[in-house]
Protein backbone atom coordinates (compact mmCIF):
# COMPACT_ATOMS: atom_id res chain seq x y z
CA UNK A 1 0.00 0.00 0.00
CA UNK A 2 1.42 3.38 -1.00
CA UNK A 3 0.89 6.08 1.61
CA UNK A 4 2.95 8.77 -0.08
CA UNK A 5 4.09 9.00 -3.70
CA UNK A 6 5.90 12.35 -3.83
CA UNK A 7 9.68 12.19 -4.23
CA UNK A 8 11.27 13.27 -0.99
CA UNK A 9 14.58 12.67 0.87
CA UNK A 10 12.53 10.59 3.33
CA UNK A 11 11.27 8.47 0.42
CA UNK A 12 7.76 7.14 0.10
CA UNK A 13 6.17 5.05 2.80
CA UNK A 14 4.78 1.60 2.01
CA UNK A 15 3.03 -0.92 4.23
CA UNK A 16 3.48 -4.42 2.87
CA UNK A 17 0.47 -6.32 1.54
CA UNK A 18 0.25 -9.86 0.17
CA UNK A 19 0.93 -8.53 -3.31
CA UNK A 20 3.82 -6.20 -2.39
CA UNK A 21 5.59 -8.07 0.41
CA UNK A 22 8.08 -9.95 -1.79
CA UNK A 23 8.89 -6.85 -3.85
CA UNK A 24 9.56 -4.73 -0.77
CA UNK A 25 11.70 -7.49 0.69
CA UNK A 26 13.83 -7.58 -2.48
CA UNK A 27 14.17 -3.78 -2.46
CA UNK A 28 15.23 -3.91 1.16
CA UNK A 29 17.95 -6.47 0.39
CA UNK A 30 19.16 -4.43 -2.57
CA UNK A 31 19.29 -1.23 -0.53
CA UNK A 32 16.51 0.57 -2.31
CA UNK A 33 14.10 0.35 0.68
CA UNK A 34 14.64 0.91 4.39
CA UNK A 35 12.80 -1.48 6.70
CA UNK A 36 11.40 0.66 9.51
CA UNK A 37 9.39 -2.10 11.19
CA UNK A 38 7.90 -5.47 10.20
CA UNK A 39 5.85 -4.79 7.09
CA UNK A 40 6.77 -1.10 6.99
CA UNK A 41 9.25 0.30 4.46
CA UNK A 42 10.51 3.62 3.15
CA UNK A 43 11.38 3.40 -0.54
CA UNK A 44 14.03 5.56 -2.25
CA UNK A 45 14.90 7.42 0.96
CA UNK A 46 18.24 9.22 1.19
CA UNK A 47 18.02 10.30 4.85
CA UNK A 48 19.21 8.16 7.80
CA UNK A 49 16.55 5.74 9.10
CA UNK A 50 15.83 7.82 12.25
CA UNK A 51 15.09 10.93 10.19
CA UNK A 52 13.03 8.93 7.71
CA UNK A 53 10.87 7.56 10.52
CA UNK A 54 10.46 11.02 12.04
CA UNK A 55 9.39 12.55 8.73
CA UNK A 56 6.73 9.87 8.29
CA UNK A 57 5.59 9.74 11.94
CA UNK A 58 2.10 11.14 11.31
CA UNK A 59 1.48 8.94 8.28
CA UNK A 60 2.54 5.85 10.22
CA UNK A 61 0.30 6.74 13.16
CA UNK A 62 -2.66 7.54 10.89
CA UNK A 63 -2.34 4.24 9.04
CA UNK A 64 -2.36 2.16 12.22
CA UNK A 65 -4.77 4.33 14.23
CA UNK A 66 -6.91 6.44 11.85
CA UNK A 67 -8.22 9.62 13.47
CA UNK A 68 -6.10 9.13 16.61
CA UNK A 69 -5.37 12.01 18.98
CA UNK A 70 -1.84 13.00 19.90
CA UNK A 71 -2.31 13.26 23.64
CA UNK A 72 -0.74 13.28 27.09
CA UNK A 73 2.87 14.57 27.15
CA UNK A 74 3.01 14.54 23.34
CA UNK A 75 0.23 17.13 23.30
CA UNK A 76 2.11 19.26 25.85
CA UNK A 77 5.08 19.29 23.46
CA UNK A 78 2.91 20.43 20.56
CA UNK A 79 2.77 17.01 18.91
CA UNK A 80 6.49 16.32 19.08
CA UNK A 81 7.93 13.06 20.44
CA UNK A 82 8.87 13.03 24.13
CA UNK A 83 12.06 11.14 24.96
CA UNK A 84 11.65 9.29 21.67
CA UNK A 85 7.99 8.34 22.31
CA UNK A 86 4.82 9.49 20.56
CA UNK A 87 1.74 9.08 22.73
CA UNK A 88 -1.69 8.66 21.14
CA UNK A 89 -5.19 7.70 22.15
CA UNK A 90 -7.97 6.08 20.14
CA UNK A 91 -11.45 4.92 21.15
CA UNK A 92 -10.99 1.46 19.58
CA UNK A 93 -7.37 0.84 18.55
CA UNK A 94 -7.00 -2.22 16.32
CA UNK A 95 -3.37 -2.45 17.39
CA UNK A 96 -2.67 -1.92 21.08
CA UNK A 97 0.96 -2.95 21.21
CA UNK A 98 3.68 -0.31 20.96
CA UNK A 99 5.35 0.09 17.57
CA UNK A 100 9.06 0.84 17.47
CA UNK A 101 10.75 2.31 14.41
CA UNK A 102 14.28 3.78 14.25
CA UNK A 103 14.51 6.54 16.86
CA UNK A 104 10.81 6.53 17.74
CA UNK A 105 8.19 4.44 19.53
CA UNK A 106 4.44 4.85 19.08
CA UNK A 107 2.29 4.08 22.11
CA UNK A 108 -1.50 4.10 21.98
CA UNK A 109 -4.07 3.86 24.75
CA UNK A 110 -7.85 3.70 24.75
CA UNK A 111 -9.28 7.18 25.06
CA UNK A 112 -11.69 9.66 23.52
CA UNK A 113 -11.37 10.46 19.86
CA UNK A 114 -11.62 13.95 18.41
CA UNK A 115 -13.34 16.37 20.84
CA UNK A 116 -14.29 20.06 20.57
CA UNK A 117 -11.18 22.17 21.00
CA UNK A 118 -8.78 19.58 19.55
CA UNK A 119 -6.53 20.75 16.72
CA UNK A 120 -6.40 19.08 13.31
CA UNK A 121 -3.00 17.61 12.45
CA UNK A 122 -1.53 16.08 9.26
CA UNK A 123 -2.85 12.76 7.94
CA UNK A 124 -6.20 13.08 9.70
CA UNK A 125 -4.78 13.03 13.24
CA UNK A 126 -5.67 15.47 16.01
CA UNK A 127 -3.86 17.19 18.87
CA UNK A 128 -5.46 17.48 22.30
CA UNK A 129 -6.93 20.94 22.92
CA UNK A 130 -5.85 23.26 25.72
CA UNK A 131 -8.37 22.09 28.31
CA UNK A 132 -8.08 18.44 27.31
CA UNK A 133 -4.31 18.35 27.63
CA UNK A 134 -4.59 19.66 31.19
CA UNK A 135 -7.00 16.86 32.15
CA UNK A 136 -4.95 14.18 30.45
CA UNK A 137 -1.71 15.17 32.13
CA UNK A 138 -3.31 15.58 35.56
CA UNK A 139 -4.23 11.91 35.49
CA UNK A 140 -1.89 9.36 37.03
CA UNK A 141 -1.78 5.81 35.75
CA UNK A 142 0.78 4.23 38.00
CA UNK A 143 4.46 3.74 37.39
CA UNK A 144 5.39 3.14 33.72
CA UNK A 145 7.13 -0.07 32.84
CA UNK A 146 10.91 -0.05 32.78
CA UNK A 147 12.35 1.72 29.75
CA UNK A 148 9.14 3.61 29.00
CA UNK A 149 8.70 7.25 30.07
CA UNK A 150 5.57 8.36 31.88
CA UNK A 151 2.69 9.24 29.56
CA UNK A 152 1.43 11.98 31.87
CA UNK A 153 3.45 14.98 32.98
CA UNK A 154 1.83 15.23 36.42
CA UNK A 155 -0.04 17.89 38.32
CA UNK A 156 2.99 20.17 38.92
CA UNK A 157 3.53 20.52 35.17
CA UNK A 158 -0.20 21.04 34.66
CA UNK A 159 -0.09 23.89 37.18
CA UNK A 160 2.89 25.37 35.32
CA UNK A 161 0.85 25.22 32.12
CA UNK A 162 -2.04 26.99 33.80
CA UNK A 163 0.31 29.68 35.04
CA UNK A 164 1.57 30.18 31.48
CA UNK A 165 -1.98 30.37 30.10
CA UNK A 166 -2.85 32.97 32.73
CA UNK A 167 0.30 34.93 31.93
CA UNK A 168 -0.37 34.96 28.19
CA UNK A 169 -4.14 35.33 28.13
CA UNK A 170 -5.12 36.63 31.56
CA UNK A 171 -8.48 35.93 33.19
CA UNK A 172 -10.18 35.74 29.79
CA UNK A 173 -8.03 32.76 28.76
CA UNK A 174 -8.69 31.03 32.09
CA UNK A 175 -12.46 31.46 31.72
CA UNK A 176 -12.27 30.09 28.18
CA UNK A 177 -10.46 27.01 29.49
CA UNK A 178 -13.19 26.50 32.09
CA UNK A 179 -15.81 26.68 29.35
CA UNK A 180 -13.91 24.12 27.26
CA UNK A 181 -13.64 21.95 30.34
CA UNK A 182 -17.42 21.94 30.77
CA UNK A 183 -17.91 20.82 27.17
CA UNK A 184 -15.56 17.82 27.31
CA UNK A 185 -15.60 16.85 30.99
CA UNK A 186 -17.97 13.92 30.48
CA UNK A 187 -15.29 12.03 28.56
CA UNK A 188 -12.83 11.91 31.47
CA UNK A 189 -12.78 10.72 35.05
CA UNK A 190 -14.26 13.10 37.60
CA UNK A 191 -11.15 13.27 39.77
CA UNK A 192 -8.92 14.61 37.01
CA UNK A 193 -11.56 17.03 35.80
CA UNK A 194 -12.06 18.43 39.29
CA UNK A 195 -8.30 18.75 39.84
CA UNK A 196 -8.11 20.95 36.76
CA UNK A 197 -11.33 22.83 37.40
CA UNK A 198 -10.47 23.82 40.97
CA UNK A 199 -7.07 25.14 39.95
CA UNK A 200 -8.40 27.14 37.02
CA UNK A 201 -11.10 28.58 39.25
CA UNK A 202 -8.45 29.58 41.80
CA UNK A 203 -6.75 31.67 39.13
CA UNK A 204 -9.84 33.87 38.81
CA UNK A 205 -10.45 34.23 42.52
CA UNK A 206 -12.22 31.11 43.78
CA UNK A 207 -10.66 29.78 46.96
CA UNK A 208 -9.13 26.33 46.49
CA UNK A 209 -8.63 24.00 49.44
CA UNK A 210 -5.70 22.13 48.00
CA UNK A 211 -1.93 21.99 48.15
CA UNK A 212 -0.26 23.22 45.00
CA UNK A 213 2.80 21.49 43.58
CA UNK A 214 4.10 24.26 41.32
CA UNK A 215 5.93 27.16 42.93
CA UNK A 216 5.07 29.35 39.94
CA UNK A 217 1.39 28.59 40.21
CA UNK A 218 1.33 29.21 43.97
CA UNK A 219 3.21 32.49 43.48
CA UNK A 220 0.62 33.67 40.96
CA UNK A 221 -2.21 32.92 43.37
CA UNK A 222 -0.35 34.92 46.02
CA UNK A 223 -0.17 37.87 43.63
CA UNK A 224 3.57 37.48 43.00
CA UNK A 225 3.98 35.58 39.71
CA UNK A 226 7.52 35.33 38.40
CA UNK A 227 9.34 34.52 35.20
CA UNK A 228 10.83 31.05 35.58
CA UNK A 229 12.86 31.31 32.37
CA UNK A 230 14.66 34.45 33.58
CA UNK A 231 15.41 32.85 36.93
CA UNK A 232 16.88 29.88 35.10
CA UNK A 233 19.15 32.20 33.10
CA UNK A 234 20.19 33.88 36.33
CA UNK A 235 20.72 30.54 38.04
CA UNK A 236 23.04 29.34 35.30
CA UNK A 237 25.04 32.56 35.57
CA UNK A 238 25.31 32.16 39.34
CA UNK A 239 26.51 28.58 38.92
CA UNK A 240 29.15 29.78 36.47
CA UNK A 241 30.28 32.62 38.75
CA UNK A 242 30.89 30.12 41.53
CA UNK A 243 33.53 28.49 39.31
CA UNK A 244 35.41 31.75 38.65
CA UNK A 245 38.10 32.81 41.15
CA UNK A 246 37.50 36.42 42.29
CA UNK A 247 39.96 39.08 41.13
CA UNK A 248 39.51 42.08 43.45
CA UNK A 249 40.45 45.48 42.02
CA UNK A 250 40.48 47.95 44.91
CA UNK A 251 39.99 51.65 44.17
CA UNK A 252 43.23 52.81 45.76
CA UNK A 253 44.56 56.35 45.96
CA UNK A 254 41.70 58.14 47.68
CA UNK A 255 38.83 60.13 46.17
CA UNK A 256 41.13 62.42 44.18
CA UNK A 257 42.38 59.46 42.15
CA UNK A 258 38.83 58.83 40.87
CA UNK A 259 37.56 62.40 40.83
CA UNK A 260 36.22 62.42 37.27
CA UNK A 261 35.16 58.80 36.92
CA UNK A 262 31.52 59.49 37.96
CA UNK A 263 31.16 62.16 35.29
CA UNK A 264 32.48 60.00 32.46
CA UNK A 265 30.54 56.99 33.73
CA UNK A 266 27.35 59.10 33.56
CA UNK A 267 28.25 60.61 30.21
CA UNK A 268 28.85 57.26 28.54
CA UNK A 269 25.90 55.56 30.26
CA UNK A 270 23.56 58.14 28.73
CA UNK A 271 25.34 58.30 25.38
CA UNK A 272 24.96 54.60 24.68
CA UNK A 273 21.22 54.89 25.45
CA UNK A 274 20.76 57.63 22.87
CA UNK A 275 21.05 60.72 25.09
CA UNK A 276 23.96 62.15 23.17
CA UNK A 277 25.86 65.34 23.86
CA UNK A 278 29.39 66.36 23.09
CA UNK A 279 31.55 65.63 26.11
CA UNK A 280 32.26 69.34 26.72
CA UNK A 281 28.56 70.19 26.65
CA UNK A 282 27.82 67.28 28.95
CA UNK A 283 30.46 68.61 31.33
CA UNK A 284 28.76 72.00 31.47
CA UNK A 285 25.41 70.31 32.09
CA UNK A 286 26.52 67.93 34.85
CA UNK A 287 29.14 70.06 36.60
CA UNK A 288 28.06 73.67 35.96
CA UNK A 289 24.30 73.15 35.76
CA UNK A 290 24.14 74.71 32.29
CA UNK A 291 20.90 73.34 30.82
CA UNK A 292 20.47 73.82 27.05
CA UNK A 293 17.10 75.40 26.23
CA UNK A 294 16.43 73.00 23.36
CA UNK A 295 17.02 69.78 25.33
CA UNK A 296 16.12 70.19 29.00
CA UNK A 297 14.97 66.60 29.49
CA UNK A 298 18.08 65.09 27.95
CA UNK A 299 20.20 67.41 30.06
CA UNK A 300 18.38 66.29 33.19
CA UNK A 301 19.10 62.64 32.34
CA UNK A 302 22.84 63.34 32.27
CA UNK A 303 22.77 65.52 35.39
CA UNK A 304 20.64 63.07 37.38
CA UNK A 305 22.84 60.11 36.48
CA UNK A 306 25.89 62.10 37.55
CA UNK A 307 24.20 63.17 40.78
CA UNK A 308 23.64 59.52 41.75
CA UNK A 309 27.03 58.27 40.53
CA UNK A 310 28.99 61.04 42.28
CA UNK A 311 27.20 60.96 45.64
CA UNK A 312 29.27 58.83 48.06
CA UNK A 313 26.16 57.49 49.77
CA UNK A 314 23.82 57.07 46.79
CA UNK A 315 26.46 55.48 44.58
CA UNK A 316 27.37 52.87 47.19
CA UNK A 317 23.95 51.94 48.60
CA UNK A 318 23.06 48.34 47.87
CA UNK A 319 19.92 46.34 48.69
CA UNK A 320 20.10 43.76 51.45
CA UNK A 321 16.81 42.06 50.61
CA UNK A 322 14.37 41.66 47.75
CA UNK A 323 12.05 44.25 49.30
CA UNK A 324 14.90 46.75 49.67
CA UNK A 325 15.82 46.15 46.03
CA UNK A 326 12.31 47.21 44.99
CA UNK A 327 12.47 50.31 47.21
CA UNK A 328 15.88 51.37 45.89
CA UNK A 329 14.83 50.84 42.30
CA UNK A 330 11.83 53.10 42.77
CA UNK A 331 13.96 55.79 44.45
CA UNK A 332 16.72 55.74 41.85
CA UNK A 333 14.33 55.70 38.92
CA UNK A 334 12.32 58.58 40.36
CA UNK A 335 15.52 60.64 40.55
CA UNK A 336 16.84 59.56 37.17
CA UNK A 337 13.64 60.19 35.19
CA UNK A 338 12.21 63.12 37.16
CA UNK A 339 12.12 65.34 34.07
CA UNK A 340 10.19 62.80 32.02
CA UNK A 341 6.68 62.47 33.37
CA UNK A 342 5.68 60.44 30.32
CA UNK A 343 8.13 57.73 31.46
CA UNK A 344 6.33 57.41 34.82
CA UNK A 345 9.35 58.05 37.09
CA UNK A 346 9.51 55.76 40.09
CA UNK A 347 6.74 53.46 38.80
CA UNK A 348 7.19 49.93 37.53
CA UNK A 349 6.07 49.27 33.97
CA UNK A 350 2.49 48.45 33.10
CA UNK A 351 3.09 47.65 29.43
CA UNK A 352 5.31 44.95 27.92
CA UNK A 353 8.64 46.28 26.66
CA UNK A 354 10.92 44.91 23.98
CA UNK A 355 14.35 45.31 22.42
CA UNK A 356 14.67 44.22 18.81
CA UNK A 357 11.70 41.88 19.20
CA UNK A 358 13.04 40.34 22.43
CA UNK A 359 10.38 40.53 25.16
CA UNK A 360 11.53 41.34 28.67
CA UNK A 361 9.71 40.14 31.78
CA UNK A 362 5.95 40.71 31.62
CA UNK A 363 4.70 43.58 33.80
CA UNK A 364 2.75 41.39 36.22
CA UNK A 365 5.88 39.31 36.85
CA UNK A 366 8.26 42.19 37.61
CA UNK A 367 7.96 42.22 41.40
CA UNK A 368 8.02 38.46 41.82
CA UNK A 369 10.98 38.03 39.47
CA UNK A 370 12.97 40.80 41.16
CA UNK A 371 12.35 39.35 44.63
CA UNK A 372 13.20 35.80 43.63
CA UNK A 373 16.07 36.98 41.47
CA UNK A 374 17.63 38.78 44.41
CA UNK A 375 17.35 35.59 46.46
CA UNK A 376 18.94 33.65 43.58
CA UNK A 377 22.11 35.77 43.69
CA UNK A 378 22.38 35.78 47.49
CA UNK A 379 25.09 33.12 47.38
CA UNK A 380 27.33 35.35 45.24
CA UNK A 381 29.67 37.18 47.60
CA UNK A 382 32.43 38.69 45.45
CA UNK A 383 31.49 42.32 44.64
CA UNK A 384 32.40 42.13 40.95
CA UNK A 385 30.49 38.90 40.49
CA UNK A 386 27.49 40.40 42.28
CA UNK A 387 27.73 43.35 39.90
CA UNK A 388 27.54 40.95 36.94
CA UNK A 389 24.56 39.13 38.46
CA UNK A 390 22.56 42.25 39.36
CA UNK A 391 23.31 43.65 35.90
CA UNK A 392 21.76 40.59 34.29
CA UNK A 393 18.76 40.51 36.63
CA UNK A 394 17.79 44.15 36.04
CA UNK A 395 18.47 43.99 32.31
CA UNK A 396 16.34 40.87 31.82
CA UNK A 397 13.48 42.21 33.93
CA UNK A 398 13.61 45.74 32.43
CA UNK A 399 11.32 46.91 35.24
CA UNK A 400 10.58 50.43 33.97
CA UNK A 401 9.24 52.08 30.84
CA UNK A 402 12.64 53.72 30.22
CA UNK A 403 16.02 54.18 31.88
CA UNK A 404 16.58 50.46 32.50
CA UNK A 405 20.12 50.31 31.13
CA UNK A 406 21.28 53.25 33.24
CA UNK A 407 19.59 51.81 36.31
CA UNK A 408 21.25 48.42 35.78
CA UNK A 409 24.70 49.98 35.45
CA UNK A 410 24.22 52.16 38.54
CA UNK A 411 23.15 49.18 40.64
CA UNK A 412 26.02 47.04 39.35
CA UNK A 413 28.51 49.76 40.19
CA UNK A 414 27.01 50.25 43.64
CA UNK A 415 28.05 46.66 44.44
CA UNK A 416 31.61 47.65 43.60
CA UNK A 417 31.61 51.02 45.37
CA UNK A 418 30.27 49.66 48.64
CA UNK A 419 33.21 47.21 48.66
CA UNK A 420 35.77 49.88 47.74
CA UNK A 421 36.42 48.42 44.32
CA UNK A 422 36.79 50.07 40.92
CA UNK A 423 33.53 50.88 39.18
CA UNK A 424 32.82 49.85 35.59
CA UNK A 425 32.65 52.40 32.78
CA UNK A 426 31.21 51.31 29.41
CA UNK A 427 32.61 53.73 26.79
CA UNK A 428 30.79 54.33 23.53
CA UNK A 429 33.20 52.26 21.46
CA UNK A 430 32.54 49.27 23.72
CA UNK A 431 28.73 49.45 23.48
CA UNK A 432 28.32 46.58 21.02
CA UNK A 433 30.58 44.32 23.07
CA UNK A 434 28.58 45.11 26.19
CA UNK A 435 25.23 44.47 24.51
CA UNK A 436 26.55 41.28 22.93
CA UNK A 437 27.40 39.97 26.38
CA UNK A 438 23.85 40.60 27.59
CA UNK A 439 22.21 39.27 24.42
CA UNK A 440 24.32 36.13 24.59
CA UNK A 441 22.83 35.25 27.98
CA UNK A 442 19.31 36.07 26.75
CA UNK A 443 19.75 33.77 23.75
CA UNK A 444 21.19 30.93 25.80
CA UNK A 445 24.67 31.20 24.29
CA UNK A 446 26.57 29.91 27.29
CA UNK A 447 25.92 30.59 30.95
CA UNK A 448 27.18 34.15 31.07
CA UNK A 449 30.84 33.66 30.27
CA UNK A 450 30.81 36.39 27.62
CA UNK A 451 29.03 38.89 29.86
CA UNK A 452 31.52 38.21 32.65
CA UNK A 453 34.45 38.64 30.26
CA UNK A 454 33.08 41.86 28.78
CA UNK A 455 32.50 43.47 32.19
CA UNK A 456 35.86 42.21 33.44
CA UNK A 457 37.61 43.86 30.49
CA UNK A 458 35.66 47.08 31.06
CA UNK A 459 36.70 47.15 34.71
CA UNK A 460 40.34 46.45 33.82
CA UNK A 461 40.20 49.27 31.26
CA UNK A 462 38.62 51.63 33.80
CA UNK A 463 41.46 50.87 36.20
CA UNK A 464 44.09 52.09 33.71
CA UNK A 465 42.61 55.55 33.03
CA UNK A 466 43.86 58.63 34.90
CA UNK A 467 40.62 60.04 36.35
CA UNK A 468 42.26 62.72 38.51
CA UNK A 469 41.50 65.60 36.14
CA UNK A 470 39.06 66.13 33.32
CA UNK A 471 41.86 66.98 30.90
CA UNK A 472 43.93 63.89 31.70
CA UNK A 473 40.96 61.57 31.43
CA UNK A 474 39.69 63.17 28.22
CA UNK A 475 43.10 62.84 26.59
CA UNK A 476 43.42 59.17 27.47
CA UNK A 477 39.87 58.43 26.35
CA UNK A 478 40.53 59.97 22.96
CA UNK A 479 43.80 58.10 22.57
CA UNK A 480 42.08 54.84 23.54
CA UNK A 481 39.19 55.30 21.00
CA UNK A 482 36.64 55.47 23.85
CA UNK A 483 34.44 58.12 22.16
CA UNK A 484 34.23 56.32 18.83
CA UNK A 485 30.88 55.03 17.57
CA UNK A 486 30.84 51.28 18.21
CA UNK A 487 29.41 50.36 14.81
CA UNK A 488 31.96 52.48 12.95
CA UNK A 489 34.78 51.11 15.09
CA UNK A 490 33.67 47.54 14.49
CA UNK A 491 33.49 47.98 10.73
CA UNK A 492 36.91 49.62 10.77
CA UNK A 493 38.56 47.03 12.98
CA UNK A 494 39.17 49.59 15.73
CA UNK A 495 38.96 48.45 19.36
CA UNK A 496 38.99 49.98 22.80
CA UNK A 497 42.66 50.33 23.68
CA UNK A 498 43.74 48.95 27.04
CA UNK A 499 46.71 50.89 28.38
CA UNK A 500 49.52 48.85 29.83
Amino acid sequence: MNVAQTAHPAGRLEFATESTRSRLSRWHKSGRAIRLAPGLYAVDATLPPEKVAYQHRFAIAAHLWPGAVLCDRTALSGGEPVDGWLFLCHPDPQRRADLTVPGLTFSVRIGPGHLPGDMAMPSGLFLSGRARVLIENAQTRGRPREGKPARQAGIATVEDQMDEQARVGGAGRVRALLQQLDVISGHFNDRSVEAVRSRLAALIGTRAETEFKSAKFAARLEGQPYDEHRLQLLGRLVDYLHTVPPVPRPALGGTQQWQWLPFFESYFSNFIEGTQFGVEEARRIAIDGDVPVARPQDAHDVAATYRIASDPELSAEVPMSGEKLLDLLVERHATLMAAREDKRPGQFKEQQNYAGGYAFVAPEMVLGTLRRGFDAISSVIDPFQRAVAIMLLLTEVHPFDDGNGRIARLFANAELSTAGQIRIVIPTVFRNNYLAGLVGVSNGAGDGQTLHSVLDFAQRWTATVDWRTYEAADTELREGNAYMDSAVAESSGIRLRLRS
